[in-house]
């Protein structure tokens, strides 16, 4: 927003780049205030539009004060729990969005011609030779070791 406001205030931009914001901003106006106040029938300025606006969400805020809390707070919760509803119920519609785009292309991969591989085949490859235990060899050199030692010494 702050750029937008630099481009009025500096010039920077030409002059049919801003005719463009401003019509935009005029239409944005307009739909806030045909959704607020109602249908622009006097074809008041946008300025005047958001001074009506203004106007009426102050008369909103006074009346919102002098309602009973309780009610404030119910009313508040309700729409809270509206608002998280809807933004489940669209999560939910993306999600599923998404999981059919997902399966489409799936449907599509398993449609199409299987690719040729090119290039080299593979070739297997033989593994390498496994290392001798030596373990057994050295428990069957203490073997005889202790066989020699309990012969002579016992």
């Amino acid at each position: 927003r702050s750029s937008d406001l630099k481009m009025f205030n500096f010039g920077e931009f030409k002059a049919e780049d801003q005719e463009k914001m401003l019509g935009a901003l005029n239409k944005k106006v307009g739909e806030v205030y045909r959704n607020c106040i109602g249908e622009n029938e006097a074809n008041i300025t946008t300025l005047h539009m958001l001074t009506s606006i203004e106007n009426r969400l102050e008369e909103l805020f006074e009346q919102l004060d002098m309602m009973p809390v309780e009610k404030v707070e119910a009313a508040e919760k309700a729409k809270e729990k509206e608002r998280r509803l809807y933004a489940l119920e669209k999560k939910k519609e993306e999600e599923r969005l998404l999981s059919e785009e997902r399966a489409r292309r799936a449907l599509e991969r398993a449609r199409a011609e299987p690719k040729k591989q090119t290039g080299k085949k593979l070739v297997f490859r033989s593994e390498p030779p496994q290392a001798k235990k030596k373990q057994k060899e050295t428990s069957d050199a203490l073997d005889k070791e202790q066989e020699e030692l309990q012969y002579y010494f016992s």
